[in-house]
């Protein structure tokens, strides 16, 4: 089973809030890192029947995001 910490993913994108300087980038990582906070206190949504996949989605979005503003930060 694909297994991920809501709240790790939430971190990350507080970090790379601080290094990013475009300001349309933290704009981007504000809204990943709602989401994954969103994630981390609706637990229940881990459980539900196809949610596999879409989290799966999501944390994909997240790793494309993270190594693009690895290039954007200061």
């Amino acid at each position: 089973m694909f297994q991920l910490d809501p709240w790790g993913k939430a971190a990350e994108c507080e970090r790379a809030i601080e290094l990013v300087a475009d300001p349309d980038r933290r704009d981007v990582l504000n809204s990943l890192r709602s989401v994954w906070i969103a994630l981390g206190k609706k637990q229940s949504f881990f459980d539900g029947p196809g949610r596999e996949g879409q989290l799966y989605i999501i944390a994909q979005i997240h790793t494309e995001l993270m190594s693009v503003c690895r290039y954007a930060m200061h």
